[in-house]
């Protein structure tokens, strides 16, 4: 998302949801992104079946997610959400991350800019699931996402 030119607004005009989403909302999420990042303690080794979750208060855009790791064996990861209600997350049939899962391969780290197959929003509540599919010889990562306020 790119910043826009403020508009210049006109007496008697009617604000409408629209323009105030583009002039206002649009431009303050590009002034102030929201992200988190999520660490796996080092000391065990990680493998597949090991997932987080994290709570969204409130709706959201994810916009990047990148990954960095301490092994040289590549570290594949799937994203999932899911409602309070239908909690948890699989992270096959809840799967957000379309085509393109998040994998470290051997450079250790890997960042999604353009989330072009993944379905991105989460609802206010929604819970986000960062799964390990397959991982080895790996003893931490560090996960980064970073993601709009809707």
């Amino acid at each position: 998302m790119a910043w826009s030119s403020p508009r210049t607004w006109t007496t008697g005009e009617i604000v409408t949801a629209a323009l105030m989403n583009t002039h206002l909302r649009d431009n303050l999420n590009v002034l102030n992104p929201n992200s988190f990042t999520y660490i796996h303690a080092p000391g065990a080794v990680l493998s597949a079946g090991s997932v987080t979750y994290v709570r969204f208060p409130y709706a959201a855009c994810l916009q990047i997610v990148e990954a960095v790791t301490d092994g040289a064996s590549p570290v594949e990861f799937r994203f999932s959400k899911d409602s309070y209600a239908n909690f948890p997350p699989a992270s096959d049939t809840d799967a957000i991350d379309g085509s393109s899962p998040l994998n470290t391969g051997s450079a250790r780290k890997q960042q999604i800019t353009t989330l072009g197959t993944w379905s991105p929003s989460l609802a206010d509540g929604d819970y986000l699931g960062i799964h390990i599919v397959a991982a080895s010889g790996v003893t931490w990562t560090s996960i980064g996402v970073e993601f709009n306020r809707t």
